[in-house]
């Protein structure tokens, strides 16, 4: 194998690498910050009509 091939091939691998990891923080962020979000409490105002 070439030296220039497999710094090509190293480089590739990298940059996957770092998608893939940054794609699963991203995924995980969401994930816990719906889940958050749906615990809390909306304020409502209620009126009533007599």
């Amino acid at each position: 194998m070439n030296h220039f091939l497999a710094t090509y091939i190293d480089l590739i691998q990298s940059v996957g690498f770092i998608f893939l990891m940054s794609l699963v923080v991203f995924i995980t962020r969401k994930l816990f910050l719906v889940t958050r979000q749906e615990n809390f409490i909306e304020a409502v105002k209620i009126k009533v009509d007599e």
